[in-house]
């Protein structure tokens, strides 16, 4: 399970997380990559990530996002880090009891955060939208 961080506060459970870093197509590539997390968690009570999925442009809109991806063995494979990342866009997922499998059954929360330039005046050098840091190897078990 992933461990993700906003702004330092820790979500518990991360259900999946997904990098993604796309550098548009063969038609139109991009000169800024589009850099962001994909990631579900368990729906509660608590508003936060709808509270800044709705903030007006300014500082409420901006936060660090950090996810570290981890090995089987629960070891940190890499760290990612979103300097300044807002929500591009996030659904909130019922699956009724009945409706399926047992192991879709319950509520999620799955949103996108994209980095972004908080300044027109800086050019990207690769790591001033998001940066990734080298965690432990796995053991080998032999």
């Amino acid at each position: 399970m992933p461990n993700l961080s906003i702004q330092g506060k820790k979500y518990d459970r991360v259900n999946s997380a997904h990098v993604q870093i796309t550098h548009g197509d063969s038609m139109e590539a991009l000169q800024i990559p589009v850099q962001q997390f994909v990631i579900n968690i368990p729906l509660d009570h608590d508003i936060t990530i709808a509270e800044w999925a709705l903030a007006p442009h300014g500082p409420k809109r901006w936060k660090t996002v950090e996810l570290q991806t981890l090995d089987r063995s629960d070891k940190v494979n890499h760290t990612w880090t979103l300097q300044n990342a807002y929500v591009h866009s996030m659904r909130e997922v019922e699956f009724a009891p009945q409706s399926g499998e047992d192991n879709i059954i319950g509520n999620s929360l799955e949103f996108v955060v994209r980095g972004v330039l908080m300044h027109t005046n800086v050019a990207y050098d690769g790591k001033n939208i998001l940066t990734v840091a080298a965690g432990e190897a796995e053991p080998d078990p032999t």
